[in-house]
C-alpha cells in the first residue's frame, strides 16, 4: 500500500533541494541553504545567506525605499547553521545580523525597523520608517509568535513564546512577557540559570 504523505513529503524535500541551489545567484551572498520554495525574499542582493534553513511561507524583506520616498541601503545578514520556522517575518532597512546557530520558532517578527507616526494629521504609512542597526548573538533560540523590533538580542538568551522585545538583551539572558523583561540570567560559577528578582 502507498504512503501517500511520505510520497508527497519526499516530492516537496526533492523540490526544495533544487529550488535552494537555483536561488543562489540572486544574493550578495550564499552558502548553500535549504529554502523552501514558498518562501519569499525582497531584494535579495542585499542578503546574506551562509548556510541556513528557511521553513514554509516566511517573508524575508531588505527594505529599499518607503512610501515617503527615503531610500536605503540595508545589510541582512543570516549566519551559519541558523533555522528559521514557519511563517517568519524578517525585515532589514540599515543592518541586521541573526547570528550563527540560532533556532527560531514559527511566526516571528523581527525588524530594524518601524513606521514613524510623529504627525498626527498625515497617514502613518506616508511618513516614512524609522531604522536602528540590531542584531540577535550566536546560538539564541527565539519561541514561537516572538516579536524583536528595534533592539538586539545577545548570544546565547532564550526569548519566550509571544514576547515582544523592544529593549537590549544582554548575554545568556531568558526575557518574556509584553513588553519583555529578563527573567533568569545564567550564572558561570554555579552553571544555572538564576531567576532575576
Amino acid at each position: 500500500m502507498l504512503n501517500i504523505i511520505a510520497i508527497r513529503n519526499w516530492l516537496e524535500l526533492q523540490v526544495t533541494r533544487v529550488y535552494s541551489r537555483m536561488i543562489g545567484p540572486s544574493f550578495r551572498h550564499y552558502a548553500p541553504s535549504r529554502v523552501h520554495p514558498t518562501t519569499r525574499f525582497d531584494n535579495p542582493q542585499h542578503i546574506r545567506l551562509a548556510g541556513v534553513s528557511i521553513g514554509r511561507w516566511c517573508w524575508i524583506y531588505a527594505i529599499t525605499g518607503d512610501t515617503a520616498g527615503n531610500f536605503y541601503v540595508p545589510e541582512l545578514s543570516i549566519g551559519k547553521s541558523t533555522q528559521i520556522g514557519d511563517y517568519c517575518h524578517i525585515t532589514c532597512a540599515k543592518r541586521l545580523t541573526i547570528g550563527r546557530d540560532v533556532l527560531m520558532g514559527q511566526g516571528i517578527l523581527i525588524s530594524d525597523n518601524t513606521h514613524v507616526y510623529s504627525d498626527p494629521t498625515t497617514p502613518i504609512h506616508s511618513q516614512g520608517i524609522t531604522s536602528t542597526p540590531m542584531s540577535i548573538g550566536d546560538g539564541s533560540w527565539i519561541g514561537n509568535h516572538a516579536a524583536i523590533i528595534g533592539c538586539s538580542v545577545g548570544r546565547h538568551c532564550v526569548v519566550g513564546a509571544n514576547a515582544v522585545v523592544t529593549r537590549d538583551v544582554p548575554d545568556y539572558c531568558i526575557v518574556a512577557g509584553s513588553p519583555a523583561r529578563i527573567i533568569k540570567r545564567y550564572d558561570a560559577e554555579t552553571r544555572e540559570w538564576v531567576r532575576s528578582s
